[in-house]
């Protein structure tokens, strides 16, 4: 198991490196008035550091050698249920994107994924869902003036 993350964590540090250098090449504009590139140049950085992160925890741990056979086949089941389940409320979102707008949407899925992975605390979710909704306004709408439908939350702002 151990060669298999360690072998993941490489490959995705090669793309992310294939793709830090991608986002180089395009215009970076400034902190004020950031270009094409400044966001890729961000998520390539932030995908180097957590895939670098992953090939050093690879090259650390050490797994205990397990001999039994698994008693439960319900692990895969979870694993594929979460999945399912995590892929209809990216359909949701998408269906709602438009009519509900980018805030609310957004706030709503992440509330919902929270719940999906498991985390059942209502007041901490559904601060962290709130939070992370006001940063990803602030970053893509003000700051970098990403035309995102806005829908309910825009008829209230005009």
């Amino acid at each position: 198991m151990k060669t298999a993350d360690l072998a993941f964590s490489g490959l995705i540090l090669a793309l992310a490196v294939a793709y830090e250098a991608m986002a180089l090449w395009m215009p970076q504009g400034s902190l004020k008035f950031p270009g094409p590139g400044y966001y890729p140049k961000l998520v390539g950085g932030f995908l180097i550091a957590a895939s670098l992160g992953c090939v050093i925890q690879a090259l650390l741990i050490r797994r205990p050698v397990c001999t039994a056979e698994p008693t439960s086949a319900s692990a895969p089941k979870t694993v594929a249920g979460t999945t399912v389940a995590l892929f209809g409320l990216l359909v949701g979102y998408g269906a709602l994107l438009k009519p509900l707008g980018f805030p609310i949407a957004i706030c709503l899925f992440l509330l919902a994924a929270m719940r999906v992975f498991g985390y059942r605390r209502w007041a901490i979710t559904l601060l962290i869902a709130v939070g992370l909704t006001v940063v990803s306004y602030l970053t893509f709408v003000t700051w970098l003036k990403v035309p995102l439908p806005l829908g309910i939350v825009g008829d209230l702002v005009d």
